[in-house]
């Protein structure tokens, strides 16, 4: 260790000194509860004001050095000035006018006015009054304040000469008094020369204007006529021309337009010539397959099994045929594309059980289409399918991306792709 200038010893011990029992600490200020007893803290913010105050205290004067000059004189305020100023002005006048002046104030303002004004004065002057007795001279240079509590003194008006007459009175009998009118609340002094006396006549011309020339006799009578709209009958919601009256009657100035309107049109009458031309009356030699309506198990309704069903079902709320149940393809496939979730998952399940049926032979096995021949019926609503293109809304459902989405709707579609798949209508028909 010579490179750092450090020499290695042996280690010694040192003696221990006397090792001073363990002692629990008791506290200074111990209570007979044994609780400690609290302390009076000061907060911060106080104790930082409490010094702003001390450093903010005056320093007293030396008692020793050269002598101060004397302090100024404290400045007069507005108040004593102007109080200076009336006394010297008051001193200038002499007793005659100071006299004049008094009996003009006391015959022009009312007493109660000036006894007002005369207390004021006594209690705002803090010195002797004007014509007060001057006060004795003091024994000594330093008096003692002594602290009385002195009523006011009483001020009565009593050096008023007589000749002052008294103050003229607020009420004279003689004069009339004030009143305020309205000259649409008082008669007319004399009635116009075009006024008409009241009488009953009867006429028919909304456009007759009454004049002193052709105000008729007092045989004649007279009803004020008012133009009173067009009285329409109450609508009834069974009349087959129900729709035209409400346009009349609501909306005679703006086009009609049936075609949106048909969806409040009432069913029509059984056997009617309006019940005739629905597109699923049960009286038609043929159907198209785009017409043909499926229950909620994709159970194809007849057109006469359709008018059977209580709407309680829900297998009415459609525009096109309403009296009859059920929901073609064409609507479901609407239906696959909604907005409203509820409405998707009713079609994706509804098309999944028909492509399942379709596939499994329900409706035929599907025979035509490829070679010419006239399709079948189960050929017929595959067409229908592809053409609405109800497997690629589904497919789409499907598709999109994980997590996002209304999960019932993903698992009817997928349900909808497995029934599909597993009627076997894709691969029997596959690339058709």
């Amino acid at each position: 260790m010579e490179g750092f200038g450090l020499e290695v010893r042996d280690v010694l011990e040192h003696t221990p000194d006397e090792v001073k029992p363990p002692s629990f600490p008791t506290p200074a200020n111990q209570s007979a509860t044994g609780f400690p007893a609290p302390k009076k803290r000061v907060s911060a913010f106080k104790k930082r004001r409490q010094n702003n105050n001390t450093s903010m205290l005056p320093t007293p004067p030396a008692q020793y050095g050269p002598e101060r000059p004397p302090a100024p004189k404290p400045e007069v305020s507005e108040k004593q000035r102007i109080a200076e100023e009336n006394d010297a002005l008051l001193n200038s006048l002499p007793p005659d006018q100071i006299m004049e002046e008094q009996r003009d104030l006391f015959k022009n303002l009312d007493p109660k006015l000036i006894q007002m004004l005369l207390r004021r004065a006594n209690l705002d002057d803090s010195g002797p009054a004007k014509f007060d007795p001057s006060p004795e001279p003091a024994s000594s240079a330093k008096t003692t304040p002594v602290t009385t509590t002195t009523k006011p003194p009483k001020v009565t008006v009593e050096d008023v000469s007589e000749n002052i007459p008294p103050p003229p009175s607020k009420k004279d009998p003689t004069k009339p008094k004030k009143t305020v009118t309205f000259d649409e609340d008082a008669a007319p002094p004399a009635p116009p020369a075009n006024l008409i006396p009241v009488k009953k006549i009867t006429t028919t011309d909304p456009n007759l204007v009454i004049t002193p020339s052709n105000a008729p006799d007092e045989a004649h009578t007279f009803h004020t006529h008012y133009p009173q709209p067009p009285t329409v009958p109450d609508l009834d919601p069974e009349d087959p021309d129900f729709l035209e009256k409400m346009h009349s009657k609501f909306f005679p100035n703006l086009p009609a337009d049936p075609s949106k309107l048909a969806w409040m049109a009432p069913i029509p009458t059984p056997g009617s010539a309006a019940d005739k031309e629905s597109p699923y009356y049960p009286g038609q030699d043929s159907l198209p397959i785009s017409a043909l309506r499926f229950d909620f198990r994709g159970l194809l309704i007849p057109p006469r099994l359709s008018r059977q069903i209580p709407v309680t079902k829900g297998l009415h709320h459609h525009g096109e045929a309403p009296e009859a149940a059920g929901y073609t393809i064409p609507e479901l496939a609407r239906y696959a594309r909604s907005e409203v979730p509820a409405q998707r998952c009713i079609a994706y399940q509804t098309l999944g059980r028909m492509l399942y049926r379709l596939g499994r032979g329900d409706w035929g096995k599907g025979e035509g289409g490829r070679v010419g021949e006239e399709d079948d019926l189960a050929f017929g609503l595959w067409r229908c399918f592809k053409e609405n293109r109800v497997v690629e809304s589904i497919e789409e459902e499907v598709q999109g991306e994980e997590g996002r989405g209304h999960r019932s709707c993903y698992a009817y579609a997928t349900e909808a792709l497995w029934l599909f798949e597993k009627g076997g209508w894709r691969e029997r028909w596959r690339g058709m």
